[in-house]
Formats: C-alpha cells, sequence, structure tokens
C-alpha cells in the first residue's frame, strides 16, 4: 500500500468516525435553529423553531440573548449539521478515488513489459550507473599515508577490515565509491568510508568502525553517529554499520550476509562492469 491509498483510506475512515459523532450530537440537539440579529452594539439571538397546533404548524421565535447554554448548542448543532452535509458530498469522491486509484511503481511497470524490454531497461539502468560511478567525486583527503592496505582491484585503504569489506563488494561487482564526501549542514563534510551506488540514483553509505577499544575513536563515532541522524541517514534504510568485534576481528560471513541482505536486491540484477568499479575508485582527488 503506497501513501496515497493509505492516505485515502485514512481520510475516508476519519470522515466516517466524524459522521457518526455529528449523526449522534445531532439526535440529541435542541429542534429548530438560530437566528442571530446584530444591532447598534450588541447582537441579539433567537432560537427559531415551528410549534405544531393542530394540523398548523407555527414558527417560534424566542429571544434566547441570556441563556448562553442554549445559544451555544444551537450553534453546535449549526456547525454539525454543515459538517455532515461536507461529508455527505466528500465520502461518495473519496470512495470512488481508492477504488479507481491504481499506485504508480515504475519497478512493477518494468516487470510487466516483454522480456526484451526488460533486458533493454537493464542496460539502460547499467548505464547510467556506471556513469555515476565513474563521475569524478571528492574523495578524503586526509592522512593518505596512511593507506596502506592494497584491495585486490589496486586501491589502497586503511584497514585490513576496509580492505576485506572492498574486496567482498568489489567480488560481488557492487558498484561503490571509497571516502566520498558527505556533506552535513552547516557545511560539515564527513567522509565514509563506502557509498554504494544503486540503480534508482539513490544510495547507500556503508561505515565501518575498527578501533572502538579506544574512548577517542568510541567518541569520534557517537560525533559522527548523530550527524548522520540529523543530515538524513538511518540505520536499516540508508546507512549499513558495521564494527569489529572485541578481538579486532571483522567476520567475512558477516560482510557476505550484510551485501546478499541489504544491497544485491536494491541493484535489481543490474551487473556493472568491474573495469568502471575500478576506474570510479581509482579517480585523483578532487580539491
Amino acid at each position: 500500500m503506497d501513501h496515497v491509498t493509505a492516505s485515502l483510506d485514512m481520510e475516508i475512515m476519519r470522515e466516517k468516525k466524524l459522521s457518526a459523532i455529528c449523526e449522534e450530537y445531532l439526535a440529541c440537539a435542541p429542534k429548530g435553529f438560530l437566528m442571530v440579529r446584530k444591532r447598534a452594539r450588541s447582537f441579539t439571538y433567537y432560537w427559531v423553531f415551528e410549534e405544531k397546533q393542530g394540523k398548523i404548524a407555527k414558527q417560534e421565535q424566542i429571544n434566547i440573548t441570556n441563556k448562553p447554554e442554549l445559544i451555544f448548542k444551537l450553534t453546535e448543532k449549526k456547525i454539525k449539521s454543515r459538517t455532515l452535509k461536507t461529508i455527505g458530498k466528500n465520502l461518495p469522491s473519496l470512495e470512488q478515488a481508492r477504488t479507481a486509484y491504481t499506485s504508480v511503481n515504475p519497478d512493477k511497470i518494468v516487470k510487466e513489459c516483454a522480456p526484451k524490454y526488460q533486458h533493454a531497461l537493464s542496460l539502460r539502468k547499467q548505464h547510467q550507473l556506471e556513469e555515476r560511478l565513474t563521475t569524478p567525486y571528492k574523495k578524503c583527503p586526509y592522512d593518505p599515508e596512511s593507506h596502506v592496505h592494497e584491495t585486490d582491484y589496486g586501491e589502497l585503504v586503511r584497514s585490513k577490515s576496509e580492505q576485506l569489506l572492498a574486496n567482498t563488494l568489489f567480488s560481488y561487482c557492487v558498484p561503490f565509491h571509497y571516502e566520498e564526501a558527505f556533506t552535513c549542514a552547516g557545511s560539515i563534510i564527513l567522509y565514509p568510508d563506502f557509498r554504494i551506488l544503486l540503480p534508482n540514483g539513490e544510495w547507500k553509505i556503508w561505515e565501518h568502525w575498527g578501533l572502538l577499544s579506544k574512548k577517542s575513536y568510541c567518541d569520534d563515532c557517537a560525533r559522527k553517529l548523530n550527524l548522520f541522524q540529523q543530515n538524513g541517514l538511518t540505520i536499516g534504510s540508508n546507512l549499513i554499520l558495521t564494527m569489529d568485534d572485541n578481538r579486532g576481528d571483522f567476520s567475512s560471513r558477516i560482510i557476505n550476509q550484510t551485501i546478499v541482505d541489504q544491497i544485491l536486491p536494491l541493484l535489481q540484477e543490474v551487473k556493472v562492469d568491474r573495469n568502471k568499479i575500478i576506474a570510479g575508485v581509482r579517480q585523483p582527488y578532487l580539491k
């Protein structure tokens, strides 16, 4: 169920509940209606209703200016009556819209196309993804001398855990950028470990924390996590967060399971050329 359908369902339910409240009030409301006459310096309130005398209905007007409770009840009756009339017009339109509405889901539309068109669309997604992959991006300029661990595709990274993670991503042909700039509010720039590029134009951040035995490192991680949260990144959505265990190890089983569960389904079976991945991560540093 998409947000439009959910919104229609909620509005139909809300108006039906409101209709029931109005009907319940009107069933016990005073008869007749409120009439208000403006005087020079004040208002005069009249209770207008019909009084039957035999077969003849006679309209009565009673001055109730000094009876605020009755004024309030008749005013509320007017509001409830108009509300009920509006709901009576709205509900058929809302229910018709709910029945007729079909959400626009591009992925579903693609799946309904003939296989030959799906193949063409897959090629287009691959081309667009590879273009994004090889587009120059701002990489982390800090402490380049700490990049000492070489990956299978020739990139130098900062730790053995990053090396293992990068090699596994590469083996799955997952398109990614290493230490791409992430600009936060206030012009604060972070450089998360890996930015996973997705065919729909979106991305996921994969951040790995290794030196959690050091308090200063933990403090930096807490600050970074706060900035992530304040700038739209959420674990389980567009942020993957992993860490070394208490022995300083990072399980390849966890890496593989994370890729299979959280990344491959989002790639929609789009395969990118490994040479494009290499070209993407080996880009020169931008100022």
